[in-house]
């Protein structure tokens, strides 16, 4: 029997990745995993976001290791085992549609053919301001992480989580009562509690 798939989304600095660790703390038996994925082309894709190129490029990167990733996850999930995924098909829309040369509509048609319909897609939405104030010790950042471009993708986020009826936290709150809400919204879709 097929378990449960669990995406988390949301721009840089949401908390999305921090409230995974606290969830993987007390569920040893969930599988974790995240995009881009350590495969080969998950590497070219992390190199990629360090530099100025055609967004196509980056596209087709984050889509050829969805295609491999997406088969490893759909053989977990036949094993019985939930999968929580730290960004998935979302994140490659909304920020590739972000740079202004690609259509929001065709980054998900050309990814759709691709993916595995996630149980629960949870969209951290925090504002630009807040998400660049929490990362901005980072040592490196990548291209993706400045205001006006933050500001596109958290739109598009947004747009994506009207037309597919995602769950929407408001990721600016304190981090404690985002990770209670987005806990209980876990673990009612793992043990199908309505």
């Amino acid at each position: 029997m097929m378990s449960k798939f669990i995406v988390l989304e949301g721009i840089d600095g949401s908390g999305k990745s921090s409230v995974i660790r606290s969830i993987k703390e007390e569920n040893s038996d969930y599988h974790y995993t995240q995009e881009p994925t350590d495969s080969e082309p998950g590497k070219l894709a992390k190199e990629a976001a360090d530099r100025k190129h055609s967004p196509y490029l980056d596209l087709f990167l984050y889509l050829a290791d969805r295609v491999q990733h997406t088969e490893q996850i759909e053989e977990i999930l036949k094993k019985g085992k939930p999968v929580i995924c730290d960004r998935y098909w979302g994140s490659t829309s909304a920020y590739q549609a972000a740079t202004k040369e690609i259509d929001l509509k065709f980054t998900e048609s050309i990814q759709m053919p691709f993916i595995l319909e996630p149980d629960l897609t949870i969209l951290f939405d925090v504002s630009p301001e807040i998400s660049l104030k929490r990362i901005s010790s980072r040592e490196s950042k990548s291209k993706y992480e400045h205001l006006d471009f933050l500001k596109r993708v958290r739109h598009n986020y947004l747009q994506l989580a009207k037309k597919y009826d995602w769950e929407i936290i408001d990721a600016g709150k304190d981090p404690k009562e985002v990770l209670s809400e987005v806990r209980e919204m876990v673990f009612r879709e793992v043990r199908g509690v309505q």
